[in-house]
């Protein structure tokens, strides 16, 4: 079902192409996104100011009963931009969520602000927004790339185009269209929004990225110790992620090979504090660089004593620890008292322990990319 079929094209001058297309449906079915909802988009326009440019093409793919469609309307005159932002309406009817590339910074408040300025009511009513920029872009330095701009991203999962301009060097070459109807200049202006809509559901894949490191993933974590203080955490989980990488966070290594994953924590082996909440209960000893109760500090010579800060309400405990950014195991150890990771001791039979993997697996991945 085309749902832009009911309005009567022939009635519009713009051109309209169409094309079959295939889609990585998986990734979305993973994420909970139906694909009979999906509506990926891209517009291009003559400027970034809503008030001084206009819509001029629209390229959009969608899933029919015939199979996923890929389609564009393309205004060969300006006054066709009301009809553009009719035909968006007639996918929003039927398609609620809405899938780009940074569309909720530009596309989406163009087009809200463009169906104001010609009195329309777009129907957003239940409609959802997946930008694929803002979704990926927490995973910039996991992927090794100084820009997240949608080519860099295809270029590393090793897509190619045909199209070699930006959507602002489009700018130009379409005004020169509206002058001369140059077939290769509409060639050029069609096959550059073709590819970005097209590539985008290139992009799929990467969301299991977003799904592994968010916990919305199920199965079993292994663990294990080597020889060298490391613990080694392998979750047992099907991610078809789509290439190798290793990412080195401030207390653990994530690497990735052929779809599986290994977080590697280093063991601490020293002496930490745990520093006692309520430091005003507290005698601080400085020859013994640890503070008691005063309860029991109370008996203690004066000279030897002072009362507690946050700082110095302290005792020592030597042994073996891991990191946590958050009270998720207590006790917890510091080595000051304003330090942001805290340790907690480590014990063999966490290992044994497959709910405790899975937890202490997902609070890391969580606040490596938060």
């Amino acid at each position: 079902y085309d749902p832009t079929q009911n309005k009567n094209e022939k009635e519009i001058v713009m051109i309209t192409k169409e094309y079959p297309i295939s889609v990585p449906v998986s990734f979305l079915e993973k994420t909970g996104i139906s694909p009979e909802t999906c509506l990926f988009f891209d517009i291009e326009t003559t400027g970034l100011s809503w008030r001084r440019s206009h819509l001029y093409l629209l390229g959009a793919v969608f899933y029919t009963p015939e199979g996923w469609l890929q389609k564009q309307w393309f205004c060969q005159r300006p006054g066709e931009e009301k009809d553009l932002l009719e035909i968006f309406s007639s996918l929003l009817e039927q398609k609620k969520t809405l899938i780009h590339f940074n569309g909720n910074t530009f596309d989406i408040p163009y087009l809200m602000h463009k169906s104001t300025f010609y009195q329309m009511e777009l129907n957003w009513d239940g409609a959802t927004s997946l930008d694929l920029y803002q979704k990926l872009l927490p995973f910039k330095k996991l992927l090794g790339l100084e820009h997240m701009r949608q080519k860099d991203l295809e270029r590393y999962l090793g897509r190619s185009r045909e199209d070699l301009f930006s959507g602002g060097e489009l700018i130009s070459l379409y005004q020169e269209y509206l002058k001369t109807a140059d077939e290769r200049l509409l060639s050029v202006l069609l096959l550059h929004n073709r590819e970005d809509v097209s590539e985008m559901t290139g992009l799929l894949p990467l969301l299991e990225l977003s799904r592994l490191f968010s916990g919305s993933w199920e199965g079993t974590v292994e663990a294990q110790v080597t020889p060298d203080l490391q613990l080694l955490l392998k979750p047992a989980v099907s991610l078809s992620l789509p290439l190798d990488f290793t990412y080195d966070a401030s207390c653990c290594q994530l690497s990735a090979h052929q779809g599986k994953l290994t977080l590697d924590i280093p063991i601490l082996q020293d002496t930490l504090k745990y520093f006692f909440p309520d430091y005003k209960n507290y005698f601080y000893l400085p020859l013994e660089d640890r503070a008691i109760h005063k309860s029991v500090g109370a008996y203690v010579d004066k000279e030897h004593r002072e009362k507690a800060k946050a700082s110095t309400c302290y005792q020592k405990q030597t042994g073996q620890f891991l990191p946590q950014f958050s009270e998720e195991i207590s006790p917890s150890f510091r080595w000051e008292y304003r330090d942001s990771c805290s340790w907690f001791l480590w014990d063999d039979k966490m290992a044994q322990d497959s709910s405790w993997c899975v937890r202490y697996f997902n609070h890391l991945l969580s606040h490596i990319f938060p």
